[in-house]
């Protein structure tokens, strides 16, 4: 299936050294402290979830992502494979550039149109790194997030490396097992987009993890069509867009089929305010999320009768579903949608209804 990206064998390393580490960093970021029924939630990660041949840690905030991200950086010893949308990060890329000075091979897929970034991708590159411009259509971006160090583990999710995005609310994971082969198929499918020399790997299953792309690719709006048709009890969304007209009317039809329907919006985002108010008209909880200072609700995270979640660099737009180079994933795992859910409370309770 074009866009769904499966694993290969491969003896894997586990996650047990950045443990401590993500233990530190997990507490919430800028939103206030939950009060009331969230407050006695269990901190978020104590271990790698273990499920299947995949091992998954939840990095829930700005603070655990840039953790791991630090951490792995610093102890890449072969390779390290990067494509991201915005980077502006001078001690990230001073990680890279102390990498390929101790002998690893660094190569980074760049979004060419994002301005911003675009002083660092030239030190990187007069630094010795191999940086390629991703081929981009008229009015797309490549938005992926997406790190890979050794061939071994990798995060991905939402994050950008902005100034600014340890505010931010995003869901990404720090993973190992197969889904790292699927990720690295996706890199290696750009790759060879961009006219770089690539083998790009057969795809095969993967019954708990399934990678999603778009442009190339159609699986993310389908996988999210698929998990509302099938939700039986809930569905708990936290998305910075979220207009898409075929996702609004299905899940208007599942909250007027008595799934309980949750959905905290970016209020930032003009286009937000039109689905707040289709999906309250249907019965659903909304709210915009409250800023306490200048953070963004980054997320793009849809989690489907507690058990299942969609998340990655996808808003759920047309463009995000049509016209942009996104990547999700979607896992079948319950343990990770309960640390993902756990997060959300903390940011529903910090954003009460008006």
């Amino acid at each position: 299936m074009p866009g769904v990206y499966g694993p290969s064998r491969r003896l894997r390393l586990p996650l047990l050294p950045l443990l401590a580490l993500l233990a530190a960093s997990c507490a919430p970021g800028r939103t206030a402290p939950p009060t009331g029924a969230a407050a006695v939630l269990p901190p978020v990660v104590a271990a790698p979830i273990i499920s299947g041949a995949d091992q998954l840690v939840p990095l829930t905030d700005g603070a655990a992502a840039f953790a791991a991200i630090t951490e792995e950086l610093s102890r890449a010893r072969r390779s390290i494979d990067l494509e991201l949308y915005e980077f502006q990060r001078l001690d990230l890329a001073a990680l890279l550039l102390d990498a390929r000075d101790r002998g690893v091979t660094v190569t980074a897929i760049r979004d060419p149109s994002e301005r911003s970034s675009r002083t660092v991708w030239a030190q990187l590159e007069q630094g010795g790194v191999k940086v390629v411009a991703f081929p981009l259509e008229h009015m797309t971006i490549d938005h992926v997030k997406l790190l890979i160090v050794d061939g071994l583990r990798a995060i991905v999710g939402g994050i950008n490396w902005g100034t600014h995005s340890p505010n931010n609310h995003d869901f990404d994971v720090l993973a190992s097992g197969p889904v790292v082969d699927n990720l690295e198929r996706v890199f290696k499918q750009d790759l060879a987009l961009a006219g770089q020399p690539a083998v790009i790997p057969s795809p095969a299953a993967d019954r708990i993890v399934q990678v999603l792309t778009t442009h190339p690719g159609e699986t993310i709006r389908a996988a999210a069509l698929t998990a509302i048709g099938a939700a039986h009890h809930s569905i708990d969304i936290e998305m910075f867009v979220l207009s898409d007209r075929l996702v609004l009317e299905a899940l208007v039809s599942a909250a007027r089929r008595g799934v309980r329907l949750r959905v905290l919006l970016d209020s930032t985002q003009p286009q937000n305010a039109a689905a707040l108010g289709q999906l309250q008209s249907a019965g659903a909880a909304v709210r915009f999320y409250r800023q306490s200072n200048d953070e963004l609700l980054h997320a793009k995270l849809g989690i489907f009768d507690a058990g299942t979640a969609l998340f990655g660099s996808c808003n759920w737009s047309r463009s995000g579903f049509t016209r942009n180079h996104e990547l999700d994933l979607l896992v079948r795992e319950p343990r990770l949608a309960l640390a993902f859910l756990r997060r959300m409370e903390q940011d529903w309770v910090a954003s009460p209804a008006p």
